[in-house]
């Protein structure tokens, strides 16, 4: 039940913003778990490669936050393109 309330608030709050993702010939139900799919892709934290005293190093880096660009690459990876929200 809880997952279904947190679905429907996601589509909710996607068809309120200003711009959004868009793919042709798409549901809501594919889009919400598309969404949903690359936000966890997302939180799941990042390889980065930081200079350190020692040089350069690769850290994964924990995700308290969500990943904007992550995420912005999950979607175009499953087709969609940002655009505006009729």
């Amino acid at each position: 039940m809880k997952a279904r309330a947190a679905l429907l608030l996601l589509s909710v709050s996607l068809v309120g913003c200003s711009t959004g993702w868009q793919r042709s010939n798409i549901n809501t139900a594919q889009l919400v778990q598309d969404t949903h799919q690359c936000r966890e892709e997302a939180r799941g934290g990042r390889l980065e490669v930081q200079k350190t005293v020692s040089g350069m190093s690769t850290l994964l880096l924990p995700a308290s936050e969500m990943d904007d660009r992550v995420f912005a690459s999950c979607m175009r990876q499953r087709g969609y393109e940002r655009g505006s929200v009729d």
